[in-house]
């Protein structure tokens, strides 16, 4: 049970640490060249899309530390 965490806190970190630097790229970059209305658009057609990318991308990643973990164990 304590991996099962371990590894849930990691694709946590990981799904946190790729929407900060998605969240500071998109408001570096955009947000000085677009209108308010634009960018509530935007904002919510990236969320859209980003988001559910994200959490599979962390989860994945867990996946994958876990698998190596497993391995190196074996090993």
């Amino acid at each position: 049970m304590k991996t099962v965490l371990t590894y849930i806190a990691l694709a946590i970190l990981n799904f946190v640490a790729n929407f900060a630097i998605f969240n500071y790229s998109f408001n570096s970059q955009a947000t000085p060249f677009l209108l308010e209305e634009q960018r509530v658009d935007s904002a919510m057609l990236s969320l859209q899309t980003t988001l559910p990318a994200y959490i599979a991308s962390a989860i994945m990643t867990a996946l994958i530390f876990y698998w190596v973990a497993k391995k190196k164990k074996t090993q």
